[in-house]
């Protein structure tokens, strides 16, 4: 990812978890909207089969959720040992861009679930996802946690470039 400050770098990964996240979250108003409003099929019409599909989702998510956790951690851990700040922001922004990736795509098995079953566990799912998300937003202060900042530096990023102007 290359970037000529460190707001643009913010600001280019803040466009890009927009992004990311605005494909499910349409996808999910849609069906959500249609399966609800409108005598939608239902494909999968089983319960217990729409159990087992809910729980196989959820421990998927959990399971993929926690592993891009720890891979960001131990990328981040590598990252902080590299000279010079720039270095720094631009490989964990490849780093964090992948994150998001991978979240919003699981994200999007939700509204594929609503389709199959109309089961509101899907909702659910979706809107804590969706919290997980935000809350691994990538801020300043997650930015300079992850790459255990001190001094100039942590100060450029948390200001944004601009306490050295």
């Amino acid at each position: 990812m290359k970037f000529n400050s460190v707001k643009e770098y913010f600001y280019r990964l803040n466009n890009t978890g927009y992004q990311l996240m605005m494909v499910p979250l349409i996808l999910f108003i849609y069906y959500y909207g249609s399966a609800y409003a409108f005598t939608a099929r239902t494909w999968i019409s089983n319960a217990t089969l729409t159990l087992y599909i809910l729980i196989g989702v959820v421990t998927f998510a959990l399971i993929a959720l926690t592993a891009v956790h720890f891979f960001v951690r131990a990328k981040a851990e590598k990252i902080s040992k590299q000279t010079g700040l720039g270095l720094k922001l631009e490989l964990l922004g490849s780093v964090l861009m992948k994150r998001m990736i991978v979240q919003g795509l699981i994200i999007l098995m939700m509204p594929v679930g609503l389709v199959l079953t109309h089961h509101l566990g899907f909702t659910f799912g979706f809107i804590v996802l969706l919290a997980w998300f935000f809350l691994h937003w990538p801020t300043p202060t997650q930015v300079c946690n992850l790459l255990k900042l001190k001094g100039d530096e942590k100060e450029m990023v948390l200001s944004k470039g601009e306490a050295f102007k």
